[in-house]
């Protein structure tokens, strides 16, 4: 298996070969735990730029992969102790494994597409060809053409939440397709939260501008500034101001709220980890809640903190992942 990692760092695998590599990472379930406990630490690499840490890194990794054959264990704490060099090389492959639960190319489109899956609780960041980065939410998926330059809009798809940061060209206007609406923008940075099992769909600019209409009818847009976002209201488009930059938090893994009403809540944690959640107890659903919480610590460690607060308990039916309030 380390022969095959190697080879998918040093970008010698193909798209096929790819994705036989991640299902076998599915089915080791111990393994992927300990690599995905290390995302965390991983985020040090940003302060890791030297083009000699990678190097030595890279060095550093082929050595180890080669003198141990169960690697489980040992990896962890070979990581650990050696994220200055480590991290630079192991941070690509991990965020593959965390999000690309599905990777795959439709060769029959032209140019061919990705796909990008991020599983419950998780979160990703992919650049695309174009040097757009996009943040993906849990249980979102983008996709996207491998290559940009054979179209005349950089057009991509998604279902659920992202945040872009676009690489600007004003020749080649770069479109997000969701499943009612449209954006449209030439370079600029935004959020959009539009998830298939929610009625809730919002688009909120941070910097340059955007057009928001209703798919692929172009002629009814609403042009937002910085620091307005859209939201849908029925069949049309509302616009409002904000000034706080929590909700982007969940790009570190934090997902915050203000005054938030508790069943909205319970509504994006449903979305966050793929779980439903019935409140029996109705006077909790308009109390409004305030805090912060990991999105790595789970929809529980969410309710247990909640129950301190406010006055409730909750059961959870695992077999039909359910959690009842009550």
């Amino acid at each position: 298996m380390y022969d095959k990692i190697l080879q998918y760092i040093q970008g010698e695998l193909s798209s096929q070969e790819i994705e036989e590599l991640l299902q076998t990472l599915e089915q080791e379930p111990a393994l992927k735990e300990e690599l995905l406990s290390m995302q965390y630490i991983l985020g040090l690499t940003a302060l890791l730029p030297q083009e000699e840490d990678k190097q030595q890194g890279a060095i550093s990794f082929e050595k180890f992969a080669k003198q141990h054959i169960r690697p489980t264990r040992n990896l962890f704490f070979y990581l650990k102790n050696s994220v200055k060099y480590a991290a630079v090389i192991f941070l690509t492959v991990l965020m593959t494994w965390t999000y690309l639960r599905t990777h795959s190319i439709d060769k029959d489109s032209p140019g061919g597409y990705e796909e990008i899956y991020t599983p419950p609780g998780q979160r990703a960041h992919v650049r695309l060809q174009d040097g757009t980065s996009v943040w993906l939410n849990a249980q979102s998926t983008l996709r996207y053409p491998a290559n940009f330059s054979r179209q005349k809009e950089r057009l991509v798809e998604l279902t659920g939440e992202a945040f872009f940061d676009v690489a600007p060209d004003e020749k080649h206007p770069f479109i997000v397709q969701t499943g009612e609406w449209d954006i449209k923008v030439k370079g600029t940075r935004f959020n959009v939260f539009a998830y298939e099992n929610s009625p809730e769909f919002r688009t909120a600019l941070v910097e340059g501008s955007v057009e928001v209409f209703p798919k692929e009818n172009e002629l009814y847009s609403l042009l937002l500034e910085p620091y307005e976002y859209a939201e849908a209201v029925g069949n049309r488009l509302e616009k409002h101001s904000f000034s706080n930059l929590d909700f982007l938090m969940w790009r570190d893994g934090i997902y915050a709220f203000d005054d938030v009403p508790f069943r909205e809540i319970m509504k994006k944690l449903e979305l966050y980890y793929d779980v439903k959640i019935i409140i029996r107890k109705t006077e909790l659903s308009a109390y409004p809640v305030s805090g912060k919480f990991r999105q790595r610590d789970g929809v529980e460690s969410v309710l247990r903190t909640l129950m301190k607060v406010y006055p409730f308990q909750y059961t959870k039916d695992e077999q039909e992942n359910i959690i009842t309030i009550e």
